[in-house]
Order: C-alpha cells, then sequence, then structure tokens
C-alpha cells in the first residue's frame, strides 16, 4: 500500500496530540481562538483562553509545551 499523505499536513502523532489539547481546553470549557499548522517550522500553534492567554505549540513529534500569560 502506498502512502499519499500530502506534506503538507501534520504527521500523525502531531495531530493526534492536537486533538488531545484541544479537547483537554474544551473541557475546561476554554475558548480556542486560533488553530494554526506552520507547515515550514512543522510546529501546531493554539492560542486559547478568555483572554487569549493561553498559548500552546505541538511540535512534529507530537510533545507540546504549554505557556500562559495570565
Amino acid at each position: 500500500m502506498l502512502n499519499f499523505r500530502n506534506p503538507l499536513d501534520p504527521p500523525p502523532a502531531q495531530a493526534i496530540a492536537s486533538v488531545r489539547v484541544c479537547q483537554s481546553l474544551s473541557d475546561k470549557l476554554q475558548p480556542i481562538h486560533l488553530f494554526r499548522y506552520d507547515a515550514f517550522h512543522k510546529q501546531i500553534y493554539i492560542l486559547a483562553g478568555v483572554n487569549e492567554g493561553i498559548e500552546v505549540i505541538i511540535f512534529e513529534n507530537g510533545s507540546w509545551e504549554f505557556h500562559e500569560n495570565e
């Protein structure tokens, strides 16, 4: 079977991690203001929180960093 994954799409580990992070934010009733996949840097950036004070960067391997600015 051939793999026809678009090179501009995030890899599966990163995509799954992004769903988990978004679900966690949603469970805590935090609005998600921005969800952006940067194909050049291969990172997903999420901006969330009532005052947009939660930033999450998800890396290609599925690990992520959380920053809270509130």
